[in-house]
């Protein structure tokens, strides 16, 4: 495989360990948008990871939305396996062989006990998801995740499965995505952002805290727990 499979529940404290200082697939539109454009956000989201090398930083804890999607999650996946008869199993955190970069796929597919494809599960509302099966194509918006994800895992596909039990008869859609030249342009934008964060990261961070010289570090962002010591050989 071009990637190692870490077997940790998503969400778990292992997961968020793993994924804590690593350029991530759900947040690859920080670094490229759906459009082609290299983000605005793509330094901000640099200077989070440096400063989550050392310190807890405030993570997204979910809305109701997100409730909705974990909820609905095994029976999307179960009708993903039902509807294309594949071998659908849940996955933790994949990393990119000789890179840091990672992603947390929906699921994997297996066949004859390999790995040949992955797949992002969406369960929107009703008028989102009607939408995305009127037009049949992958969102703009999720191209950063799920072309992320093929970058990551090197796999030769990705299904983008949307899921809305309320829409029936049209309560899923699949939506098979391949490697184009989308993949080959966040690729390289991503090679980009790992070389300028192995150069920045130490920086970035002595930045942070000279920011908070004024305040007590501890109380502010308290350490997470040794991930890297800038006096010594980087991780990264």
């Amino acid at each position: 495989m071009n990637f190692d499979l870490i077997n940790c529940e998503q969400g778990s404290e292992q997961w968020d360990a793993l994924r804590a200082t690593k350029p991530t697939a759900s947040e690859f539109a920080k670094i490229l948008t759906g459009g082609g454009k290299v983000s605005e956000q793509r330094e901000m989201y640099m200077r989070r990871l440096s400063i989550a090398t050392k310190y807890k930083v405030p993570k997204f804890t979910g809305n109701e939305w997100t409730e909705r999607g974990h909820a609905l999650e095994p029976e999307a996946r179960e009708r993903l396996m039902k509807e294309t008869g594949f071998d659908v199993r849940p996955a933790g955190f994949a990393i990119r062989n000789n890179s840091i970069r990672g992603a947390s796929p929906d699921a994997l597919i297996w066949h004859n006990g390999q790995i040949v494809g992955g797949a992002e599960i969406k369960c929107y509302n009703m008028d989102k998801h009607l939408g995305i099966v009127n037009k049949g194509v992958l969102p703009t918006t999720n191209k950063p995740q799920v072309h992320g994800s093929l970058d990551v895992t090197g796999l030769p596909f990705w299904i983008f499965f949307v899921y809305c039990p309320e829409a029936f008869p049209l309560d899923w859609l699949i939506i098979e995505v391949t490697p184009d030249s989308y993949t080959r342009q966040l690729t390289q934008a991503l090679d980009e952002f790992e070389a300028d964060y192995r150069k920045n990261w130490v920086q970035y961070l002595a930045e942070y805290e000279v920011d908070m010289l004024n305040k007590t570090v501890r109380e502010m962002a308290p350490v997470a727990h040794s991930i890297i010591n800038p006096e010594e050989e980087s991780i990264l």
